[in-house]
């Protein structure tokens, strides 16, 4: 099973911002876009066993603490 779209308002440093996390067009449920203000961010993709955040631009600025709860929240969607 998998979700279309999730929407909501994340809170960053220069402000809160709307985050969507959706499937490309002809996703199958293993790999979702994800969007920051209307930008292209990165995907969040079933790789290696397991779902990993990859950003378009690295940097360190987002920590794996930041990161993990978009994949929990796939997760969560994807799981029931």
């Amino acid at each position: 099973m998998y979700f279309k779209t999730i929407e909501f308002v994340g809170a960053f440093p220069e402000g809160d911002r709307l985050v969507k996390i959706s499937t490309p067009n002809g996703g199958g449920g293993n790999c979702y876009h994800l969007m920051v203000g209307n930008c292209y961010w990165g995907m969040i993709a079933l790789q290696l066993g397991g779902w990993r955040v990859i950003l378009q631009n690295g940097t360190s600025e987002y920590t794996n603490g930041d990161l993990q709860p978009l994949i929990d929240l796939i997760t969560y969607q994807t799981n029931g």
